[in-house]
């Protein structure tokens, strides 16, 4: 039986799309014609007006035409296609929330500028890495000249840099960043500086009251022990020990 036939006017109104869209997806290779009439003119079948749903469907979970034409051509399976689409959107939807949680930071400023927006929007884009290069310098500030135990300061840092998921909380972007700020702080390390001073270079830092290691545990308390002269930093610390999980031993 001879299917019937329908004109590029017919298959756009049928399908409830333009005539212009569906000529571009022919003219791309998409939707090749089931023939011409003797006009020139093209034609579309049942099948292809099928072909041309799966083609919607894909354009509306966002996928490209290069990946549509490998799954229309067999090449590359509706599944993968659709694992494929979900990680870009997922890590897009991931960047966007870390955009928002800088926006929300910039807001809360008191006296908003340019530079203040630069780094909100730059420290939620920090990959771990560069996280921990944060944190790495900010002990290296504190315990340049001062006779502090290197794998003290190897442990605190483990401990202290954020293990931000791949899909943070905005609780968990906002934490980091205050985090990030008082870490950048001059006053804060002239402070910490002071404290490690009279901690290690006067021997009134006990060791063994920490278990000859850093352990979290230690690590928290020595934080505590040095919030009193910045209350911004208790919030941080507290905000990243309950939404951060610290690297195991």
């Amino acid at each position: 039986m001879t299917q019937r036939t329908y004109s590029i006017g017919e298959a756009a109104r049928l399908s409830g799309i333009s005539v212009r869209k569906l000529r571009f997806y022919s003219d791309q290779g998409l939707l090749p014609p089931a023939g011409r009439t003797a006009s020139g003119y093209r034609v579309f079948t049942d099948d292809e007006l099928v072909r041309l749903d799966l083609i919607r469907c894909l354009r509306d979970a966002g996928l490209g035409l290069d990946a549509i034409r490998e799954v229309l051509s067999k090449e590359l399976s509706l599944v993968e296609a659709l694992k494929l689409r979900l990680e870009t959107l997922e890590a897009e939807i991931a960047a966007q929330r870390r955009v928002a949680s800088a926006l929300r930071a910039a807001l809360r400023s008191p006296q908003l500028t340019e530079a203040d927006l630069r780094r909100f929007l730059t420290m939620t884009q920090l990959s771990r890495a560069e996280r921990r290069n944060v944190v790495e310098s900010f002990f290296e500030k504190v315990s340049d000249g001062i006779n502090i135990d290197r794998k003290w300061v190897r442990q605190m840092i483990e401990t202290t840099v954020p293990e931000l998921p791949d899909e943070p909380t905005p609780e968990q972007c906002d934490a980091w960043i205050e985090l990030s700020a008082i870490l950048d702080d001059p006053s804060f390390v002239a402070n910490m500086r002071a404290n490690a001073s009279d901690a290690w270079d006067r021997d009134a830092f006990d060791m063994e009251a920490c278990g000859l290691r850093a352990t979290p545990s230690c690590a928290r308390q020595s934080r505590r022990s040095t919030t009193g002269s910045n209350q911004r930093l208790t919030t941080a610390a507290r905000s990243r020990d309950d939404g951060w999980k610290p690297r195991p031993d």
